[in-house]
């Protein structure tokens, strides 16, 4: 195997390799960012709920209904502006019917019934995905604690993609740029280790080789700047002690060589 080919082989594993690695470390990240994100969109629309619901329930109170609580649409308003990916804020009475909205074609509309009043571990926030998209909620409790209606916050299903997909391309090219240089030099270095023990693989062969001539009259290199000792200094191989037996197997092929022809003369 020539020079370039073996570099070229040694870049294409070491690009693979520091490619795999990088992919690998982009998707981790990814990933992990999307579950912070939603975790902090989830505790920010909890908290958007939350506020709502203790303002709403203070009317109820004061003995008002739902549909005439006032300053509703203002309280709507302000949980909206929170978060600007947010769609929609509404409140349905019990059976689902939207009173109050940020968006005024939802007004009326009959949604249907209400998600669960409790999420897990006794939570009263809830989420689902309903057609297309991610919808928050939080049941409207009187001081009797009897249900009077929910309050309804609206996400689109791809609300953080757009960010999610700005950071996996800020991710990807960071990862680029690093990985590159790495390549690079990982390169370098492993032409560098194997030049030692490829010069020695090649010095070797040519020893083995010419052993079949003259092999008992030849004698080999010194150990230490022999092939075998090269190679195994570099990787630990007894190359010496083979290319020692090699010649010696030879030797013992000439002497029985010489014999056989000394027979047959005599014969």
């Amino acid at each position: 195997m020539g020079s370039g080919s073996f570099g070229s082989r040694l870049a294409a594993l070491v690009a693979v390799a520091v490619f795999v690695a990088a992919l690998s470390a982009v998707a981790l990240w990814t990933r992990e960012q999307a579950r912070r994100l939603d975790d902090a969109v989830t505790s920010q629309v909890n908290f958007v709920l939350s506020e709502t619901k203790a303002a709403l329930e203070v009317q109820f109170n004061l003995g008002l209904a739902l549909a005439d609580l006032p300053q509703v649409d203002g309280l709507l308003a302000r949980a909206r502006a929170a978060l600007p990916a947010i769609r929609s804020v509404a409140v349905l009475d019990e059976t689902g019917t939207v009173l109050f909205s940020t968006n005024a074609v939802e007004v009326g509309e009959e949604i249907g019934a209400p998600a669960p009043s409790d999420g897990p571990g006794g939570n009263p926030f809830w989420s689902q995905e309903r057609e297309g998209e991610r919808v928050y909620g939080v049941g409207l409790t009187t001081s009797f604690d009897t249900v009077a209606g929910t309050i309804l916050l609206r996400l689109p299903a791809g609300a953080m993609a757009e960010p999610m997909r700005h950071y996996a391309l800020t991710l990807s090219i960071g990862a680029l740029l690093i990985a590159v240089p790495i390549a690079f030099f990982g390169w370098l270095a492993g032409l560098r280790l194997a030049r030692g023990p490829r010069r020695a693989l090649s010095d070797l062969a040519v020893v083995l080789e010419g052993l079949g001539d003259n092999a008992a009259a030849r004698p080999l290199p010194e150990p230490s700047r022999s092939p075998g000792g090269l190679l195994g200094g570099s990787l630990g191989l007894p190359a010496g002690a083979f290319a020692e037996a090699v010649r010696k197997r030879l030797t013992i092929l000439d002497g029985a060589e010489r014999e056989v022809a000394r027979l047959d003369e005599l014969a």
